[in-house]
């Protein structure tokens, strides 16, 4: 289930970043940053589970990177499919949801269900991570177009 739901997840991370290609090469680097920033925790938390599990590291890793290869494929959909404006737009809202979604449903459970002995030190370490993730999005969103090499 979680190679399964992971695939779905990087498939919504292909799409997302092949629309972003589409419309500039800064956006689609500021999408890109922002797929790594909420993929590299989420890929090393799916190996912890199914090291868990009783996987081998192998096997482990090439559940990890067949699901991986699935975002090259909807890439490459999104690249070929979004070349008018609306088709960029419906892209970025379904993306968008399921990213939405995914945050809602299996994110927040997992951060109000947390038992430590601890509970403000949790507390406080949540929030500046989901305040961290916020400003670095807001800090994409807001220097997008003044990208340049």
């Amino acid at each position: 289930m979680i190679t399964i739901g992971d695939g779905i997840h990087n498939f919504a991370d292909g799409l997302a970043l092949g629309a972003a290609f589409s419309m500039s090469w800064q956006s689609g680097l500021a999408t890109s940053v922002a797929v790594l920033c909420h993929e590299l925790p989420h890929e090393l938390g799916d190996f912890a589970i199914l090291l868990h599990s009783g996987l081998s590291v192998r096997k482990t890793l090439l559940l990890n990177v067949g699901s991986a290869m699935v975002s090259f494929i909807s890439m490459y959909i999104a690249l070929s499919v979004a070349t008018d404006l609306v088709a960029q737009q419906w892209i970025a809202a379904v993306t968008a949801g399921l990213f939405l979604y995914v945050g809602l449903a299996d994110m927040l459970p997992t951060i109000i269900h947390v038992s430590n002995n601890r509970p403000w030190l949790m507390f406080f370490l949540q929030n500046i991570g989901l305040l961290s993730g916020w400003g670095i999005m807001l800090l994409l969103s807001l220097y997008e177009s003044k990208i340049s090499f």
